[in-house]
C-alpha cells in the first residue's frame, strides 16, 4: 500500500498537460532517431550485421560492431536496412517525419485526428515517388537502387510488365494529381497556410519556453516568500514575548485597581497596531495572487482560444464562391421559374465565401509583463490606515485587488463607523497617497466593504489580443459581443450590444474614445459575418474612421450613389439618419408580416424557409451606427440630428439597429435629456470636471480617471471600472487589409432612398412620358389593397425600391393615389377596379 500511494503521489505531481508534453517529446525522439538511422544508411553495414554474434557485441576490443557506419549503430543498421533496402529506399524518410508530426500534436495537446490527412498523403507520396524512381532504375543505369528500395523496384517492374511504356504515363498523371491535391488549386492559399503553420510553431515554442521560465520564477518566488514568512513569524514571536513581559508588569500595577480588571479584555481587539493589520493583509494578498497566477496558468486560455478560432476559420474556408443576393431584380420580375431556381440554390449553398480575421494580425503582449509591486501596495495600506486612524476611524482589515491600471483597497470598518465619514476624507487620502486620481466607493456594490481605488505607479497596457484571444470571447454566444478590456480583477469585461441596446461614449480629448470605438469595431469584425452585420459610420472629424473604407464591400451600408462610404458631411449625416428611420419602418413591416417580435426570430424563420421572398422578405443583418463626434453634428444641425437619433434609440432595438454615439463635450446642449433617456448604457472616459461626469453618468467619478483608456461603464445599474483594450493603427490596417483583399459582395448593402416631399407638387414628369410597363399592374395592386405604399409594390411586383417609388409618383400624377404623407402610406383615391379601368382608358386615349 505504501508503494502504491507513493506512486500515485508521484504521478499526481504532474499536470495532464505536462504528461502530454513528456509523451510528445518521447514520440518525437523516436521519429528523430529513426530518421537519423535512415539518413546515415550504408549498404556495407548489412554484411557486418550478418557477421555479428553475442560475443562480438559485448566484446571490449575493436569488434565488427564498431565498424558499422550507421549513426545509430547496430540498431540503426537493422532499421535502415529494413526501411531503405527492403521497402522504399531513401523515400522512407517520410515515415519518421510523420512520427515526429504525431509527437508534435501530442506535445501541443492538439486533436490527433487532424494528422490523418497528412499521414495518408505522406504514405501515398512515398510509395508513388519510390515507384517512379524504381521505373527509372529499371530503364536507366544512372539511378541507384538505394533511392527506390526493393519495394519500389518490384512495384515498378510489375506495373511495366502489365502496361508497358504506358506505365510512365500513368505514374506521371498520378504525380500531377498528387501535386494538385497538395496545392489545393490555390497556390497563394497554400503558401499562406505554410506561413501560418511556421508562425504557430514559433509562437508555440515561445509560449512553452515562457511557461518554463514562469514556473522556474514561481518556484524562486515561493522560496523567497517562505523565507520572508519565517522571518515574520520570528518577529511576531519576539513581539509576543515582549508583550507578555509588558502585560505582566501591567497586571502588577493594576492589582490595586479592582475596577479596571475587565478593561484588558475589552481593549483586546484594539490592541492590534497598523503594522499588524498590514502584515496580515499582505499575507492574504500574497496567497490570493499566487492562487490567481496558478489559475491563469492552469486554464491556459490563449492556445485553446487560438485552436477554437482556427476551427471557425477552417469551417469558413469550406464555403464556395457564388453570386451574392442583395435586394430584388428589376429586369426579370415575371420569370417565376428562374426566380424559383435561384431561390432553391440560395438555400442550398452559402451566400459568400468569407474568412474571419486571424489572431496573428494582432500584436502579442510583451512576455515579461508587469510584476505586482508589493512594497508599493504595502506602503499605500499603511498610509490609508494611518490617515483614517488620525481621524478616529477604526479599520478592522484591509485587502488589495490589483488591476492593470488601479488597485482597489477594500476596507472593513468597525461597526460604529459612518461610511459617509470615510468618503468625506477623499481629498486627504489623495494628498497622502500622492495619487493622480483617487476614487472612493462607499460602499462597494454587492459587498459589505468600502473601496478606495488608487492608480498604480506603473500601469499595464491591456492589448486587444489578450482580450479577443480568450475562451470567454471565442465561445460566447452573444449576437454582437463587445469586449471592452479588463476590470480591476483582471477579468475580461464583455457585453452584448443587442442587450444594451445603444451606447453613449463621452470623454475629454486624448482620453481614449477613438481607440474605444476601434476596439468595438474590431470585436465585431472578429465575431460577425458580413451577412449578419453592417456598419453605418458617421465621422465629422473626417480622419478617425477613414481606415475602415477598405471593408466597404463587406460591412458598410450606404445611401445609393453616395460618394464616400464614410459619412463626413452634416447634410449627408442627416439624410443617412432619416434613411435609417425609414429602414426601421420597413423592417417593422416585415416583422409584422412575419408575425415575430424581434430580428433574431425573424431571421430564424426566414432561414428555415417559413417566409417567402416573393412577398419581399429577406435576411436582415444587424446595423451598427457609429457617430464619432456628436457635438459637431448638434452644433451644425441641432434638432434635425437629435430627432432621428432619438427615434432610432426608442424603436430600433427590435429590428436590429443599434447606435454607438461618442462626444468629447458632454454638455447638456449635446447630451440632451431626450438622448440620455434612451441611452441607458454609457461609457465615461476621463473628463475635466464633476459637472461633465454627472452629465454623462448622473454621478461623479469620471473626473478622477487617469486617461489613456481608463473608463467607467454603467448599464443603468452599478458602475464598473475598466481599462480599455488598446488596438493600434497598424493592427486596424492589418485587419481591414485582410478583409478588403477578399472577394466582396456583388452589390453593396444600400439604405432606402427618402421620398422627396416636393415631388408631389409638380416636379415629377408627366405620367405619359416614359410610363413604366408595370404601371397598370401596380395600379390594380394599389386599388385591391387600398394602400398606397412603396413597400407593397416591392413585395407584390418583386421590384426594387427606386422603381416602385417612380411608379407611385406616376400613380399620383394619374390621380390614383394621394400626395406624400411622410411615414404614412398615401391615400388611395380610386374605390374599385371599374373606376380604375375608366382612368386607364382615358390615359390610353390621351397617349394616342
Amino acid at each position: 500500500m505504501a508503494k502504491q500511494s507513493s506512486s500515485d503521489s508521484f504521478l499526481g505531481g504532474l499536470s495532464e498537460s505536462r504528461k502530454m508534453e513528456i509523451l510528445g517529446i518521447l514520440v518525437m525522439a523516436v521519429g528523430g532517431l529513426l530518421g537519423f538511422s535512415i539518413a546515415t544508411y550504408n549498404p556495407a553495414d548489412y554484411t557486418l550485421i550478418q557477421s555479428l554474434s553475442t560475443d562480438s557485441l559485448f566484446a571490449l576490443d575493436q569488434g565488427p560492431a564498431l565498424r558499422i557506419q550507421n549513426g545509430l549503430g547496430v540498431v540503426g543498421a537493422y532499421l535502415a536496412h529494413f526501411f531503405v533496402h527492403l521497402l522504399f529506399g531513401y523515400m522512407s524518410i517520410v515515415i519518421p517525419l510523420i512520427i515526429v508530426g504525431y509527437g508534435w500534436f501530442i506535445f501541443r495537446n492538439r486533436d490527433i485526428s487532424l494528422m490523418l490527412w497528412p499521414t495518408a498523403y505522406g504514405i501515398w507520396s512515398m510509395v508513388l515517388l519510390s515507384t517512379i524512381l524504381g521505373w527509372l532504375n529499371t530503364n536507366y543505369e544512372w539511378v541507384e537502387s538505394v533511392w527506390n528500395g526493393s519495394a519500389g523496384f518490384y512495384i515498378a517492374r510489375v506495373l511495366q510488365n502489365i502496361t508497358g511504356i504506358g506505365s510512365i504515363i500513368i505514374l506521371a498523371v498520378l504525380l500531377l494529381t498528387t501535386l494538385l491535391a497538395l496545392l489545393d488549386r490555390d497556390l497563394q492559399h497554400t503558401i499562406e497556410r505554410v506561413k501560418d503553420w511556421i508562425a504557430n510553431v514559433k509562437e508555440s515554442y515561445a509560449d512553452w519556453k515562457e511557461r518554463w521560465r514562469q514556473e522556474k520564477e514561481e518556484k524562486r518566488k515561493r522560496k523567497q516568500q517562505e523565507a520572508e514568512q519565517r522571518e515574520i513569524e520570528k518577529q511576531r514571536q519576539a513581539e509576543q514575548q515582549m508583550r507578555k513581559k509588558s502585560q505582566k508588569s501591567e497586571k502588577k500595577q493594576a492589582q490595586s485597581q479592582a475596577e479596571t480588571k475587565v478593561e484588558p479584555e475589552e481593549d483586546e481587539p484594539e490592541s492590534r497596531s497598523i503594522d499588524d493589520i498590514v502584515e496580515e493583509s499582505q499575507k492574504r494578498d500574497r496567497e490570493r495572487m499566487r492562487q490567481e497566477k496558478e489559475e491563469v496558468q492552469s486554464l491556459d486560455q490563449r492556445p485553446r482560444a487560438d485552436i477554437e478560432k482556427k476551427k471557425i476559420a477552417e469551417d469558413e474556408e469550406d464555403d464556395v464562391d457564388i453570386s451574392v443576393y442583395v435586394g430584388e431584380g428589376d429586369e426579370q420580375a415575371d420569370e417565376k421559374e428562374l426566380d424559383k431556381q435561384n431561390k432553391d440554390k440560395a438555400k442550398d449553398v452559402p451566400k459568400v465565401r468569407y474568412k474571419f480575421p486571424t489572431i496573428d494580425l494582432l500584436d502579442s503582449p510583451p512576455n515579461e509583463g508587469n510584476d505586482v509591486d508589493l512594497e508599493e501596495i504595502k506602503e499605500n495600506k499603511r498610509i490609508i490606515l494611518d490617515k483614517l486612524k488620525r481621524h478616529n476611524i477604526e479599520i478592522r482589515s484591509i485587502n488589495a485587488i490589483v488591476g492593470p491600471t488601479v488597485t482597489l483597497y477594500e476596507l472593513d470598518p468597525a461597526p460604529d463607523v459612518k461610511i459617509s465619514k470615510i468618503e468625506s476624507y477623499a481629498n486627504d487620502l489623495k494628498m497622502a497617497t500622492a495619487a493622480k486620481g483617487l476614487r472612493i466607493m462607499a460602499p462597494i456594490p454587492g459587498r459589505s466593504a468600502v473601496g478606495i481605488e488608487v492608480p498604480n505607479g506603473s500601469r499595464e497596457t491591456v492589448f486587444i489580443k489578450s482580450v479577443i484571444n480568450t475562451k470567454k470571447f471565442v465561445e460566447s454566444d452573444y449576437e454582437l459581443p463587445l469586449a471592452f478590456g479588463k476590470t480591476i480583477e483582471n477579468e475580461v469585461f464583455m457585453v452584448d450590444l443587442t442587450k444594451m441596446p445603444h451606447l453613449l461614449i463621452a470623454g475629454a480629448t486624448g482620453s481614449g474614445k477613438t481607440v474605444g470605438i476601434n476596439t468595438i469595431i474590431t470585436c465585431l469584425l472578429y465575431k460577425c459575418h458580413p451577412d449578419d452585420l453592417k456598419f453605418v459610420m458617421i465621422d465629422p472629424k473626417k480622419i478617425e474612421l477613414s481606415l475602415f473604407q477598405k471593408i466597404e464591400e463587406h460591412f458598410l451600408a450606404t445611401l445609393p450613389g453616395a460618394e464616400e462610404p464614410i459619412i463626413t458631411d452634416t447634410s449627408a449625416a442627416k439624410e443617412t439618419l432619416e434613411s435609417l428611420t425609414k429602414e426601421m419602418d420597413e423592417r417593422y413591416d416585415l416583422l409584422k408580416d412575419g408575425m415575430v417580435r424581434d430580428i433574431r426570430a425573424y431571421n430564424e424563420k426566414f432561414d428555415n424557409g417559413e417566409l417567402d421572398e416573393d412577398e419581399g422578405h429577406r435576411h436582415l443583418p444587424y446595423i451598427v451606427v457609429l457617430i464619432d463626434e456628436l457635438a459637431d453634428l448638434m452644433m451644425t444641425a441641432g434638432k434635425d440630428i437629435e430627432e432621428p437619433i432619438a427615434r432610432l434609440a426608442q424603436l430600433a432595438r427590435a429590428v436590429g439597429i443599434h447606435l454607438v454615439v461618442a462626444t468629447q463635450r458632454p454638455s447638456v446642449n449635446v447630451v440632451t435629456g431626450t438622448i440620455k433617456a434612451n441611452f441607458p448604457a454609457r461609457i465615461a472616459y476621463q473628463v475635466a470636471s464633476k459637472v461633465d461626469s454627472r452629465t454623462i453618468l448622473d454621478t461623479g467619478g469620471a473626473d478622477q480617471l487617469i486617461g489613456s483608456g481608463d473608463m467607467l461603464f454603467t448599464n443603468g445599474g452599478g458602475m464598473t471600472r475598466i481599462q480599455n483594450a488598446f488596438v493600434s493603427t497598424e493592427e486596424v490596417e492589418s485587419i481591414t487589409d485582410f478583409i478588403g483583399n477578399q472577394r466582396g459582395y456583388n452589390n453593396k448593402y444600400e439604405l432606402p432612398v427618402l421620398e422627396d416631399e416636393t415631388s408631389s407638387s409638380g416636379d415629377i414628369p408627366d405620367p405619359l412620358d416614359d410610363i413604366d410597363e408595370l404601371f397598370e399592374a401596380a395600379a390594380k395592386v394599389i386599388v385591391l389593397h387600398q394602400q398606397g405604399s412603396v413597400s407593397l409594390l416591392q413585395r407584390k411586383l418583386k421590384i426594387g425600391y427606386n422603381r416602385a417609388g417612380r411608379i407611385v409618383d406616376q400613380l399620383y400624377n394619374a390621380g390614383i393615389v394621394g400626395p406624400y404623407q411622410g411615414s404614412t402610406a398615401r391615400d388611395v383615391l380610386v374605390d374599385d377596379e371599374e373606376e380604375l379601368e375608366e382612368i386607364l382608358d382615358d390615359l390610353e386615349e390621351f397617349e394616342r
